[in-house]
């Protein structure tokens, strides 16, 4: 501490008039901590601040992306077509539409009619159209999209390789090689179509035989006892079809002669 009565040195920069402004002084680095200004750390950054006479900044509001309406059925005029697409006006607009060859067999010259029932295929950067001439056919496309490893491109390929029907009974039958003559279709892939599709068709055929012959016998009684002492005997429900679908229903047979009809079709007597 200075003496009393001696005279300061003003160090330069502090001797301005009335000192109404901050001076220079700034404390060194040596006793820069615990002030608040770390040596070292970067100065707070400047909070924007709105412009005079407007209002205060809308905090960013993040844009969502929607799906689009999903198509499920086109009819209209064919404009041309080629082996695996055809291009469909529908009032003026024209869609590009994926087909199996089975489909494509369906489609008129262009200037024709057609109707399609669609699968709307939705991604980040694509939407794509896949059409085909039945609801069947485009039922068993949506399971095959549905397996592991099988996309839209591969189901039409599996779709092209056979019939609806040959499909389906290799699928039930566990028998690959229709499948397999897909292109793009390895083995393991085939495994797992056999795999994950059979149980569904089971479940549908069963489904489908029983009402028919139901309805041709008309009492649905001895219709499902007879099918229900076939799955007792331990066989599947696409031999129970064949076994159904061998009864004249339209005779009026006994639960007995039903049953008894339908294992000497099955080869058991």
């Amino acid at each position: 501490m200075p003496h009393p009565g001696v005279p300061v040195q003003a160090v330069a920069g502090q001797d301005r008039a009335h000192r109404l402004r901050q001076g220079g002084q700034v404390a060194d680095p040596a006793h820069a901590r615990g002030t608040g200004a770390a040596p070292g750390r970067q100065a707070r950054r400047a909070r924007s601040r709105r412009g005079r006479h407007r209002d205060l900044p809308r905090e960013k509001q993040e844009v969502q992306w929607r799906a689009p309406a999903l198509i499920a059925h086109l009819s209209g005029t064919v404009r041309r077509a080629a082996s695996d697409y055809v291009v469909l006006d529908v009032g003026g607009v024209g869609y590009m539409v994926s087909i199996a060859a089975g489909t494509r067999q369906t489609v008129p010259a262009p200037g024709g009619a057609l109707e399609l029932h669609i699968h709307t295929h939705v991604r980040e950067d694509q939407l794509a159209l896949y059409g085909f001439s039945s609801a069947e056919e485009l039922e068993l496309f949506e399971m095959l999209i549905g397996v592991d490893g099988v996309g839209p491109k591969v189901g039409l390929n599996i779709l092209s390789a056979a019939s609806i029907e040959v499909l389906k009974r290799a699928i039930t039958a566990e028998d690959p090689t229709p499948i397999r003559r897909a292109s793009g279709v390895g083995q393991r892939t085939a495994a797992k179509v056999i795999i994950e599709l059979k149980p569904k068709l089971d479940a549908e055929e069963a489904l489908a035989v029983l009402p028919r012959a139901v309805a041709a016998a008309g009492d649905g009684a001895v219709p499902k006892a007879v099918e229900a002492a076939l799955r007792n005997l331990g066989f599947s429900s696409q031999e129970a079809r064949i076994g159904l679908e061998a009864v004249d229903w339209k005779s009026s047979p006994s639960t007995q002669d039903a049953l008894a009809t339908a294992l000497k079709a099955l080869g058991k007597k």
